[in-house]
Parts: structure tokens; C-alpha cells; sequence
């Protein structure tokens, strides 16, 4: 390229009309500059992080908001002093239980009351599981009480017999709360359902259900016979909402004993 002011006088190449600290090549040039760039923002973000902790980020109230809401449990107690109790569904995916002439089988008389606890004590803020006949988790099971739902039969000698019977285990540690439950059921479902308690003998098969044997022995439980297949079907069937209520006021009823609801 000529030079204007003397043209017999080349200018020289970029090189030297480049100020002195720019000299070189400008591709090396961009390269480091995009190297020192990327040094920069990784230092920086091992820094932020080393400072940044989420539990001092966000207040407690703010992380509170963010978790969800544990079905069957208030927002404002803690799983440590959550209420729980088990309902177990007598025979449920085990066998049928009793089963009555017109194809009536308790198993699935047991379950539908069984659920409709579920859902009134839930509606208390209450854990509730429902739990069937040989159920896993009944092993060692730990709760506030668990109540094992079965009826009596169509065909046998007592079935002629209308009312309910109650049972509980006699080796449980836990006998006054034991007995107190057995109280407030026996209480609360007569008062609910218009049936009689029945005196009657326990069966042994009763007092030692595998039920009470598989449990923790300081969880109180009790099994009711809800009535009779034979002569109590208005309240088992077509009144299972007042056997679920009887029960249900029976647990709370016992809760409220124990000072663990108001």
C-alpha cells in the first residue's frame, strides 16, 4: 500500500501501526483473552458456592411454604407428634371370612367399614393406614392404636344372636390403654349403632390373633365382631355408615383419654 505522502514509501504492515501493546497475533490475542475470561467466572462461581448455603438463603417460614403438605396431617404438626392409627381389614387378601348363602362374604363387609373410618379419621387430621389380614407392616407395627375390624358369622350358633363383641390381647404391656380403648369402642358403637355389647366368651382364636402377636406389644389394640351377618345387616350393610361412625367415636374418644386431642 502506498503511502500518500511519500509514495515511493510502503506503509508497513499491521504490525507496526498497531499500538505497541497490541502487537501480535490477534487470533492468540482473542484466545487468551476468552481463556482468562472463562478462569474468572469459575473462580467466582466456586466462591458463590462456597458461600451460599439454601437453609440461610431462604427463611424457615419461606421452606415451610415450598413443602408439600403430608396427606391426612396438619400443616402446623410434625411427624414426631403426628397421631397414627392403624385399621386392619379382617381376611382382606387373605381369604373371604365368613361367607353367607346369598354370596354375603365378611371380608367384604370388613372393608368397606374399615375405609369409611379411614376417611372420617383422616377428616380429623388423623394418619390412618389401612392394613389387610397378613399385612407386612404389622410386624412391630407402632401406632396410637390399631383396631381390627371383623364380623360374625351367618351360620353358627351365635350368629342368631344380634350385638357386638370386643377382644384384645392378654399379653399387651400397654393394659390400661388397652382396656380404655375397649371402653370408649364399646361406648361409642353401642351409643352409634343401637347394638348391644355381647358378653359372651372370647374365643381363643380371638384373644390370640396372630394380629396381636405380630404388633408392637405397647400398641394398644383391640378387635371388634362389628354385629351379625345373620341379624345385624341393617347396620352392616345398609347402616355401615353408622358402624364406621361408632368406631371412629370410639378411637377419638380414647385419644381424647389419653390427652392427645382436644
Amino acid at each position: 500500500m502506498e503511502n500518500p505522502a511519500n509514495p515511493d514509501q510502503p506503509i508497513e504492515e499491521t504490525e507496526t501501526a498497531l499500538p505497541p501493546h497490541k502487537k501480535g497475533n490477534p487470533r492468540s490475542y482473542s484466545v487468551f483473552r476468552m481463556i482468562r475470561s472463562v478462569i474468572i467466572i469459575a473462580v467466582t462461581m466456586a466462591t458463590l458456592f462456597t458461600f451460599w448455603n439454601p437453609h440461610s438463603f431462604f427463611s424457615l417460614q419461606n421452606s415451610i411454604a415450598l413443602l408439600p403438605t403430608p396427606a391426612n396431617a396438619s400443616s402446623s404438626s410434625s411427624s414426631a407428634n403426628r397421631i397414627r392409627i392403624g385399621i386392619q381389614v379382617g381376611h382382606y387378601k387373605h381369604n373371604d371370612g365368613f361367607t353367607c348363602p346369598d354370596g354375603i362374604k365378611e371380608v367384604d363387609v370388613d372393608y368397606v367399614i374399615a375405609n369409611k373410618i379411614s376417611l372420617l379419621l383422616g377428616a380429623s387430621q388423623i394418619e390412618t393406614e389401612v392394613l389387610n389380614e397378613y399385612d407386612l407392616n404389622l410386624i412391630n407395627y407402632k401406632a396410637d392404636a390399631l383396631i381390627s375390624i371383623h364380623t360374625r358369622s351367618c351360620t353358627d350358633p351365635s350368629a342368631a344372636a344380634s350385638g357386638f363383641t370386643l377382644s384384645s390381647s392378654i399379653s399387651a404391656k400397654e393394659t390400661e390403654k388397652t382396656n380404655m380403648l375397649a371402653a370408649c369402642l364399646a361406648e361409642q358403637y353401642a351409643i352409634n349403632t343401637g347394638l348391644a355389647f355381647s358378653y359372651q366368651v372370647i374365643p381363643d382364636d380371638q384373644v390370640n390373633s396372630h394380629t396381636f402377636l405380630d404388633i408392637n406389644p405397647q400398641t394398644p389394640a383391640v378387635q371388634i365382631e362389628a354385629g351379625s351377618l345373620a341379624v345385624d345387616r341393617g347396620i352392616l350393610l345398609e347402616g355401615s355408615d353408622r358402624a364406621a361412625n361408632g368406631i371412629t367415636a370410639g378411637i377419638l374418644c380414647y385419644l381424647k383419654s389419653q390427652g392427645l386431642m382436644n
